[in-house]
């Protein structure tokens, strides 16, 4: 598979459950939490900006995405890019123009990456605190913004994920993925649909 397929996925992507948070940040998560508690589905449209300190220029790419909770999420990059991802319980699907398949598990961190994104987008934030330290950037009657490091000890390719979340705390608006100085993928979402029906088949990958 051409690696600008695997763009979003290769930067993507409590020993007590409170370590991984302040007070403040722990009482935003429960607040999120709250407004989630009824979220069945999420679907919309977002805009994906890729750069890449050895390019000239950013690589921008469109596509949709449909978020099944507890556990299911696609994610598709309109052309050029002609990629849809498919995370469930089984693992990680994939489909381009030249094929569809499993990403194998060597591949793990892809699904990682996917993983917290699926839960950045609509699930449980307190999952994230495995791995990862989260700490409050702002907290407003505008909304939230939240950003992530690698928890020491951790195995991780990004440096940050920073996400900022709408007003009514469900919504994701803006996630910023920061893999070096120079190298940055910035997904920026437009308006999106609250518990509309999603089809089953749309959530099955072609394998």
């Amino acid at each position: 598979m051409h690696r600008r397929h695997f763009a979003l996925g290769t930067t993507l992507l409590f020993a007590s459950r409170s370590a991984g948070a302040d007070t403040d940040t722990a009482d935003c998560i429960a607040r999120v939490g709250r407004a989630r508690s009824h979220l069945r589905t999420l679907q919309g449209p977002f805009q994906q900006t890729r750069r890449i300190g050895l390019l000239a220029t950013d690589i921008v790419s469109r596509g949709t995405f449909a978020l099944v909770r507890p556990n299911q999420l696609r994610w598709d990059l309109a052309p050029p890019d002609a990629v849809t991802f498919w995370l469930s319980p089984e693992g990680l699907a994939y489909r381009t123009t030249h094929g569809s398949g499993r990403v194998p598990a060597a591949a793990a961190r892809i699904g990682s990456a996917l993983d917290d994104l699926r839960t950045v987008l609509g699930g449980d934030l307190t999952k994230l605190l495995d791995r990862w330290d989260l700490r409050i950037a702002r907290d407003d009657a505008s909304g939230a913004e939240i950003e992530a490091t690698p928890r020491p000890g951790v195995e991780a390719r990004l440096q940050s994920l920073r996400f900022s979340l709408a007003a009514d705390l469900r919504l994701p608006t803006r996630v910023v993925l920061t893999e070096g100085p120079r190298d940055q993928t910035v997904i920026e979402f437009g308006t999106l649909v609250v518990d509309a029906p999603v089809e089953d088949t749309r959530m099955k990958p072609p394998v």
